[in-house]
């Protein structure tokens, strides 16, 4: 098939289309290169730069002839989002927009959105369900609920993937980065990492490979479902530290961070996703990390 990978440079948009192309699609990425990387986008994928809120965007898909579109380009920071939610709605809700919209128009078979854990309401965690209420409590959560509501509303044939904590190689260290990207290059480079709180705090942590195979899948099968890409477990920081400390081989102890507010339990159910895709994790958690943190060894 042709399929359209926005943010097909980023963190899981690279590995998303190297499993494409592995399995002969023709792939197109469309990317602003402001978070992803292009030394991440496979030579075997046709490379386009541009901004997913411009207007032309619509016209990649008549000019490549797409059938299928992964729509993963988006603004994540959620400081961004609240410091400017006008920036960060352009990207999230008029980009996703502007697909949705030249989606219907060239006629795409399956518009594939990747959503997130922030939309649903924190009262119903830690294990939430698709059929559980959504009440997302960032700029970030709302503007994603919204271009999921779209899409919904768009008449395509579609699938809505929420995703927890993403994890694995070519995940950014910087900024906001993943807690595991944070800590796995603090230990490559023999230094101890900051936990905020107590550490008890739980997120549910899925490596990138896991997340591929459920997008694969999607292409066939979960067609206009809401469904969670998960483990359906919780993970203390604390227990996440000791993880890669254990297969780092050192004895770094961590730093005492600051105190956040932020959500204290979180945890995803993976039911829906076992019924509608036959997909399962079949990455363990340590192994997932252990992975991780030999890929930043190698690429400090």
């Amino acid at each position: 098939m042709k399929v359209l990978v926005t943010g097909g440079a980023g963190f899981i948009g690279s590995h998303l289309v190297d499993a494409l192309v592995k399995n002969k699609h023709t792939v197109t990425v469309v990317d602003d290169l402001s978070e992803g990387k292009k030394k991440y986008v496979n030579n075997k994928a046709y490379f386009i730069r541009k901004k997913i809120q411009h207007p032309s965007i619509v016209n990649v898909l008549s000019q490549r002839k797409i059938t299928i579109v992964y729509h993963l380009a988006a603004q994540k920071n959620l400081q961004v989002s609240k410091l400017d939610p006008v920036a960060d709605a352009e990207i999230n809700i008029i980009g996703s927009l502007r697909l949705i919209s030249g989606a219907k128009k060239y006629g795409i078979k399956k518009f594939i959105f990747y959503s997130t854990a922030a939309v649903y309401n924190p009262g119903h965690l830690p294990l939430s369900k698709e059929t559980d209420q959504v009440m997302p409590v960032t700029p970030y959560g709302i503007a994603k609920r919204a271009a999921e509501q779209y899409l919904e509303h768009s008449g395509l044939k579609y699938t809505i993937l929420r995703l927890p904590n993403v994890f694995g190689p070519r995940q950014d260290a910087g900024g906001e980065g993943g807690v595991v990207a944070v800590f796995c290059s603090a230990f490559a480079k023999k230094k101890p990492a900051y936990i905020n709180n107590s550490g008890h705090q739980t997120r549910d942590f899925i490596y990138v490979a896991d997340v591929v195979t459920g997008s694969l899948l999607a292409i066939k099968k979960g067609h206009n479902q809401i469904i969670n890409i998960s483990t359906g477990r919780e993970v203390t920081i604390n227990k996440l530290y000791d993880t890669c400390k254990q297969v780092s081989g050192t004895s770094i102890n961590s730093k005492k961070g600051q105190r956040v507010k932020e959500q204290l339990r979180s945890a995803l159910s993976n039911n829906l996703a076992k019924r509608a895709l036959g997909w399962r994790p079949t990455t363990s958690f340590k192994d997932g990390i252990a992975k991780t943190y030999l890929w930043f060894g190698q690429n400090l």
